[in-house]
């Protein structure tokens, strides 16, 4: 454990310098008033020396959210500066000893005016407007559209977020199919339809990051269930010499699952609502599938046989998988990770339609699907 904990703080250092990244050069000018003293220059829980008559530069992960804080410290004194960074700009600071004590001062480089921010707009509010999405392929063989808001439970996963502690994520789905064809060349149709009503309830555990300076954790734990009800059919014509021949399939399929997962988080805080590192994730699915195949088929035979056949099977199955195992490991920031986990709930509908054009079946795909979260 311990050798696993040291390569995912390496690792998350790692991360933290391949994010976006402020420029920032530090001048200190020769001076005899305190040359024999070192400033340390502290940004979000970095350290860095600068020694008198020297400079160095620095690239700090920002996310242009908030101001960045800098601090010039030195025996008991300190001088603060928060940054206004814009991204792609470079800055120079400069630093020393003057008569009233420690000075930090901006020397080049522009900042966003008072008032003015960067931020991410999201058009999507909870309990707002539907989002419509419209899609047709190149050739205009194919279109489909989803409509879809997100749920008004949005505000309690986002206390949680901010809390932790224990939250309930269910979800309900149904999904249907059509596709039919003819197959000239073997003077066969062909029809298929049916889908299936998926349902799940999981419970999440998190415990968020502490904020503090340096390496922090945070970890979840989320277990649950799922089960779906599939039902498919197939229908097969065929004229043959003397007659005829019909066979149908109905396949019915019950897949249960458990789903228990663990997340162990390390990295480190930025600023106080921004954490980035690295996660690993351990997840953990065995299930259980009843299957019930059953076959029909009729042959009816013209003069002179003028006869019916008629054969009936069908099978039952059931298979139980101990497995399911599944690894996850991301550098990312503790939103990313947890939207992953615990997404935002929403209600969506969707359709999708291929013509029969040419030798290509007519395919037909609607689906609902609605989520939401409760303490």
């Amino acid at each position: 454990m311990n050798k696993l904990l040291i390569v995912l703080v390496l690792l998350a250092c790692q991360v933290l310098h391949a994010q976006e990244n402020v420029t920032i050069k530090f001048i200190r000018p020769s001076k005899f008033q305190g040359s024999a003293v070192k400033i340390r220059i502290l940004i979000n829980g970095n350290e860095y020396l600068i020694k008198n008559g020297t400079e160095i530069s620095v690239n700090i992960p920002h996310d242009y959210v908030k101001p960045l804080a800098i601090e010039a410290k030195a025996g008991g004194a300190s001088q603060t500066y928060r940054l206004r960074a814009i991204p792609e700009e470079k800055y120079v600071f400069e630093t020393g000893f003057e008569f009233k004590g420690i000075y930090l001062k901006l020397l080049e480089g522009k900042e966003l005016a008072v008032g003015e921010v960067i931020q991410k707009v999201d058009s999507a509010k909870a309990g707002g407007e539907w989002e419509t999405k419209l899609k047709v392929d190149r050739d205009g063989k194919a279109a489909g559209f989803t409509i879809q808001r997100i749920d008004e439970s949005e505000a309690i996963r986002q206390e949680w977020l901010a809390r932790g502690g224990r939250i309930k994520n269910e979800s309900v789905s149904f999904t249907g199919t059509y596709f039919g064809m003819k197959l000239k060349d073997f003077n066969t149709r062909v029809d298929g339809y049916g889908g299936g009503l998926s349902t799940a309830q999981n419970w999440i555990n998190l415990k968020i990051p502490e904020y503090k300076t340096g390496i922090s954790t945070w970890n979840s734990f989320s277990y649950g269930w799922s089960l779906d009800m599939l039902i498919y059919r197939y229908k097969l014509d065929v004229n043959i010499e003397g007659g005829s021949m019909n066979m149908s399939v109905l396949t019915l399929s019950y897949p249960i699952a458990a789903n228990l997962g663990w997340t162990f988080g390390i990295g480190k805080f930025l600023d106080p609502g921004n954490w980035k590192g690295v996660a690993l994730t351990l997840k953990y699915r065995p299930s259980l599938t009843l299957n019930l195949v059953s076959t029909s088929s009729t042959m009816e035979f013209s003069a002179p046989l003028n006869t019916t056949q008629t054969d009936y099977n069908s099978d039952t199955n059931a298979s139980f998988n101990l497995g399911g195992v599944g690894v996850d490991f991301e550098f990312s920031n503790f939103t990313a990770t947890m939207n992953k986990l615990a997404p935002m709930p929403k209600t969506k509908f969707s359709f999708f339609v291929l013509p029969p054009v040419g030798d290509t079946p007519l395919f037909i795909s609607i689906g609902v699907g609605i989520s939401w979260y409760s303490r």
